[in-house]
């Protein structure tokens, strides 16, 4: 025997370029069995594994992926095929030395079948050179003995050790699991860890008996172990083929509700797992998830592929909100249950959106995945873009909410790519493992959203539909990438008389996903009712011009509507005029001439809206005529522009006044109806960019007072008739709503803020009623941000033992996000220190989302950043995760404006260079750059801005309030 000091190979993590393994050997199988420890203070993972493999050329080298892993045994054998089925018997020699390793720390070595070992960190591999060649096209069992290591976060293997609420206040729960995507599969077990690779796997994992060990597929077979009492081993059905990524287990002492999801004969047993007191909670997932998971299978024409879906909560706030495991969902702790009494019409909807993605992950991303991460953008951004239509399904109450937040994701993509510094294209190059995670980002999920919906647009509903059903029907099980579908999707235009053979799918798309940013596009009135038309690209962060003349040109096909034939509907989206590469400026008849005296009536008269319901990835310039008529149609009848598009035509006006292609006199104007209706989602778009503004101008004193008088002249009081669908009425279920009709968020004093004091000290006294109660939590940052802002000690320290109690993550982080607008100093010191509390387990998604938020408070900004750059090391600790705590600087210096400030930031980040070579010297240099442009902002614009509020505050609306427009007719507007 030989104890476990005596080792063969040791592989450790680190990660540089070229990552990526050859196509010598394709995977066909994996026959798993492990053993996680995961209670106590040695946590470990004793592994078995076979790797059934056929090799594509002669080669003695075998070459996996491996990390943090200790090889103690190697065999290979020959012509073993892949059995039927997982093994039933555990009376193999590897699980009685697998029970030996983890408990004993013993092992024997079987077999002497490898010459040598070359272990290649740098790539997360390792080698193994054998005295025999494996010949191209025999098939071959690779067994591997070994152990890795368990992890306390979510990376791998990982253990969680919570506490419960069961009887004894001091007893713990145990939970182990696994997290794969994007490359961590690799520290779990020696595998070919590329997306590329599809296998089929048979699983077996050891686990106590008080616990439940879960895994992809169905549990099939369990035994008691040999040597080990109370422990057990559980056998799983083999899955499909799938990627390494999407591998998942756990172990876990959770409860779990359970339902049938039939059609015709088919079932699915659907499984939600949590602990037990979140188990009544689960009410509204469960009333949701057939449903959509109805639609997905109707959409795609497939049948999900499994006999079962799990559905578990991580007791941790993971790093991520789900992870789409084939088979076995995971959630962030509270992202799958829902408490009526205490969470919001907000949170309800956004758990649903998280199921809607996942549940469309099972058949864009596990059914057909991406053969490389450089491509990952076509399963994030197909499953983003397939919410919408899922909660519309599940929800069909839900008018508004799904539009909203698909808008709110692509233009935060759009905003993501006009700061960065680095250019992104949507499909880049990926060959280290922080290149792929680094693919997880707006670009992929939301940029991907926003092009699949300008594709659906522009190619038809119909035909869209029909070249999912013919991609997941020809590519199911397999790798493929993006390209595929463009090309089913030409295979289908091109049988479509409309569109001939003129179309080319791949073409276009390339354009938008070959090249990074975005396009403008111009528009404006020649004569005889005549527009022209005309491409660029957006003024992005990144100087183009400094590399030679830029040359980027889009396909961009152009839905359009205007004031005489208003059509923002399914139809009004298709695209009227396409402007190209090669036509990149284009001059079209838009008003018909019926008459001299008609046309010029129509081009006088009529606003012309490009881009409707955000139907293609761009902004649009209008001259400033065109944004006049805007502004009238916006104060005559807001609603004749659906409110999406509303919002999306003050974003893109706000957007490009940055860019100083706006006036923003143009911009007031579009504004200036929100004080007379409340139409409170595109107020809150305004007051986020008026807010960006005033932030900018703190250093002006009375620019400061303008902001607030301005804003206070919106209309917050909930009107008696407006649209069918309108936000407040979403927001605010009961018609007794005792804060209806008062948005708090931005004023001062007066009776809005008595009223939350008034709730907030019923709430501490327990005799606010179910009503107020309701209320109170439906906008509790709101609220509670009133009041830590205008109240005393009394009122915080009851807020502060609030945040201290067993609530749900989202509940205790909306509590401090809400604390963090007190302007009390020793208030602000308090929720700093709170992070390194000894008394107080606070994890880094609330501190992250804390200071995030405190750095929006003026009277708190300078004291979280003193508090990064004195506890830099202690926060990378805390975060874990690499480049966290520099993303959280990031976000706190973006309010940055004055050359004191660059000043001290660049000695900061000049400081955080010397210690740390890793940085990300993306990020540090957009921090500069970001707090660059602010102060060329403020150089540029505080004059302008300053005449612009002046004037609309002094100057009253009259009761005819159009006769105020500065620009009354074409002749007086410059073009």
């Amino acid at each position: 025997m030989h104890f476990l000091f005596i080792l063969v190979l040791t592989l450790f993590a680190n990660f540089n370029d070229g990552q990526r393994i050859g196509s010598s050997l394709q995977p066909r199988h994996y026959d798993l069995v492990l053993l996680p420890i995961i209670s106590g203070s040695s946590p470990r993972l004793c592994g078995h594994v076979f790797i059934d493999v056929e090799p594509t050329t002669s080669t003695n080298v075998v070459t996996l992926h491996g990390v943090d892993i200790t090889i103690l045994d190697v065999s290979v054998d020959q012509d073993v095929g892949v059995k039927n089925e997982t093994t039933s018997s555990f009376s193999d020699d590897r699980f009685l030395q697998l029970e030996d390793l983890c408990f004993s720390g013993l092992f024997a070595p079987v077999s002497r079948v490898f010459q040598s070992f070359q272990d290649d960190p740098e790539r997360q591999q390792f080698s193994i050179i054998l005295k025999q060649s494996l010949k191209k096209g025999q098939r071959y069992r690779i067994g591997l003995l070994y152990m890795a290591k368990v992890s306390d976060e979510s990376k791998g293997f990982y253990r969680i050790n919570y506490k419960t609420d069961d009887d004894s206040c001091c007893h713990e729960g145990w939970f182990g699991g696994t997290q794969m995507q994007a490359t961590e599969a690799r520290k779990v077990l020696p595998c070919l860890d590329e997306p590329g690779f599809k296998s089929t796997f048979d699983i077996i994992v050891g686990h106590n008996k008080a616990m439940t060990a879960l895994a992809n597929m169905p549990e099939m077979a369990t035994a008691p172990m040999v040597t080990t009492r109370d422990w057990m081993w559980t056998s799983f059905s083999r899955s499909p083929l799938m990627p390494t990524y999407l591998l998942a287990m756990f172990v876990t002492d959770y409860h779990h509700l359970e339902q049938v999801y039939q059609v015709g004969e088919r079932t699915v047993k659907l499984r939600y797992w949590g602990r037990p007191e979140q188990l009544p909670y689960f009410k509204h997932i469960m009333e949701v998830t057939p449903k959509m998971l109805h639609y997905m299978e109707t959409y795609v024409n497939q049948p999900f592929s499994l006999p079962k879906l799990d559905f578990i909560t991580a007791p941790i706030n993971l790093h991520f909100e789900a992870m789409e495991n084939w088979g076995l969902i995971l959630f962030r702790d509270d992202k799958l249950y829902h408490n009526e009494e205490t969470d919001s019409e907000d949170d309800r909807f956004y758990r649903t959106q998280i199921m809607a993605h996942e549940l469309a992950h099972q058949f864009f991303g596990n059914l057909v995945t991406c053969d490389w991460w450089s491509d990952i953008w076509f399963n994030e951004g197909f499953s983003s873009f397939l919410e919408v239509d899922l909660i519309h399904h599940a929800m069909p109450n839900e008018t508004f909410r799904p539009e909203a937040a698909q808008l709110k994701g692509i233009r935060s993509a759009m905003k993501f790519e006009e700061q960065h510094v680095k250019p992104l294209t949507v499909v880049r190059q990926v060959e280290t493992a922080d290149e792929a995670e680094s693919m997880f980002d707006a670009i992929s999920y939301s940029k991907g959203n926003g092009l699949l919906l300008m594709l659906r647009n522009f190619v038809g509903r119909e035909t869209f539909r029909r070249a999912v059903a013919t991609y997941m029907e020809r590519f199911q099980f397999q790798s493929v990438n993006s390209q595929r579908f463009m090309e089913i999707l030409d295979e289908e235009v091109h049988q479509d008389r409309e569109f001939g053979r003129t179309m080319n799918v791949t073409k276009i798309m390339n354009s938008w996903t070959g090249q990074p940013a975005y396009p403008i596009v111009r528009c404006s009135r020649t004569s005889g009712g005549r527009i022209k038309l005309s491409q660029e690209p957006f003024p992005m962060s990144y100087d183009y011009s400094s590399h030679g003349n830029d040359t980027r040109l889009w396909w961009i096909p152009l839905a359009m509507t205007d004031a005489k034939r208003p059509d923002f509907s399914q139809e009004g989206t298709y695209p009227r005029i396409w402007l190209t590469p090669d036509r990149p400026t284009l001059e079209i008849p838009y008003f018909p001439p019926l008459s001299r005296h008609q046309a010029a009536e129509d081009a006088e008269n009529s606003w012309i809206f490009i881009n409707g319901q955000s139907s293609s990835y761009i902004r649009v310039l209008y001259d400033k005529f065109n944004w006049h008529l805007l502004s009238r149609q916006l104060m005559l009848n807001h609603t004749v522009i659906p409110k999406v598009s509303r919002a999306q035509l003050i974003d893109d006006a706000f957007t490009l006044a940055v860019a100083g292609l706006v006036e923003y006199e143009t911009v007031l104007d579009l504004i200036e109806y929100l004080t007379l209706v409340n139409d409170e989602f595109v107020r809150s778009t305004s007051q986020f960019h008026l807010q960006w503004m005033k932030e900018r101008s703190r250093r002006n004193e009375s620019l400061y007072q303008l902001f607030e008088e301005y804003t206070r002249r919106f209309k917050y009081e909930k009107m008696d008739k407006g649209e069918s669908d309108e936000y407040d009425n979403l927001v605010r279920l009961d018609a007794t709503d005792p804060l209806d009709g008062i948005d708090c968020h931005n004023w001062s004093d007066g009776v809005c803020v008595d009223q939350v004091l008034r709730l907030f000290r019923a709430q501490m006294t327990g005799t606010i009623t179910s009503a107020e109660k309701r209320a109170m939590f439906e906008n509790l940052e709101r609220n509670w941000c009133v009041v830590m802002r205008h109240a005393g000690k009394e009122e915080w320290e009851w807020a502060w033992r609030t945040s201290l109690r067993d609530l749900s993550s989202s509940q205790r982080t909306k509590i401090l996000s809400a604390m963090t607008c007190t302007t009390n100093r020793g208030q602000l010191k308090q929720l700093l220190a709170r992070v390194f509390s000894p008394t107080i387990d606070q994890n880094p998604h609330e501190t992250y989302k804390t200071f995030e938020k405190m750095a929006e408070n003026p009277a708190a900004r300078s004291m979280v950043l003193n508090f990064i750059k004195n506890n830099w090391e202690s926060l990378e600790r805390h975060f874990k995760r690499p480049g966290d705590t520099l993303k959280l600087l990031a976000s706190t210096a973006k309010h940055l404006s004055n050359t004191e400030d660059l000043d001290e930031m660049s000695q900061l980040i000049s400081e955080l260079q010397n210690k740390d070579n890793k940085l990300d010297h993306s990020v540090t240099a957009g921090i500069l750059d970001g707090i660059r442009s602010n102060i060329r902002w403020a150089e540029k614009n505080l004059d302008e801005v300053y005449s612009a509020l002046e004037a609309r505050v002094i100057t009253r609306r009259t009761d005819n309030p159009s006769a105020n427009k500065i620009c009354t007719s074409k002749s007086t507007c410059s073009l």
